[in-house]
């Protein structure tokens, strides 16, 4: 399975964000209090958010409420913010934290959800497909934590390895590192679960 292939599975194409002027007067705004300009910030990260804890909680009813506790915090928080924020990392760092803690809770598991848009025409794909996703879900599960979740945040999270550095506190180098050894773990386990991967 290759990188495209893996990123279409867990949510689509990836595209990596940086902190825009726009978002800036986003920021600026909603930490004046403008809920207008928190809407905008909503509109453009609820989506990546949702597929991103959804992957990670595997229940998109708990992945909604932990979104929706991402952007109350998100918003709690502004105000008391100063300086430059970058925002994706921001945010995917509260939802991290927050699919962290449903996870104290719950044993840790990976769920690859199956969106419509993935969904193939005939029966025989479908198949096919669901027994894909349910092998890309498995492996997941088997990887250590940090590979799974490093692999969640640039694939269905959309985050380079720059905020993915931020947000974890760790040298830009060293997620580098932690992504190729996490490549190197899911093909390595794909691959004994019977899977063709070229990532």
């Amino acid at each position: 399975m290759s990188e495209l292939a893996l990123a279409q599975h867990l949510h689509g194409e990836a595209s990596p964000t940086a902190a825009t002027a726009e978002e800036a007067v986003w920021v600026e705004r909603a930490r004046g209090g403008d809920m207008e300009a928190f809407d905008a910030i909503m509109a453009k990260y609820e989506a990546r958010l949702l597929r991103y804890l959804t992957g990670m909680v595997g229940d998109v009813e708990v992945a909604r409420e932990l979104c929706q506790d991402t952007f109350l915090a998100a918003y709690q928080a502004l105000s008391r913010l100063h300086g430059e924020l970058h925002l994706s990392a921001w945010l995917h760092t509260i939802a991290m934290n927050k699919a962290r803690s449903h996870h104290r809770r719950k044993k840790f598991k990976i769920f690859v959800p199956i969106e419509d848009h993935d969904l193939p025409a005939s029966s025989v794909d479908l198949q096919a497909s669901v027994a894909d996703s349910d092998l890309v879900r498995r492996t997941l599960e088997k990887m250590p934590k940090q590979y799974a979740e490093a692999l969640l945040l640039q694939l269905a999270g959309g985050l380079s390895c720059k905020e993915m550095a931020g947000m974890l506190h760790c040298s830009e180098s060293a997620i580098k590192v932690r992504l190729m050894r996490a490549r190197d773990s899911f093909r390595r386990m794909y691959e004994q679960e019977g899977g063709q991967c070229t990532i």
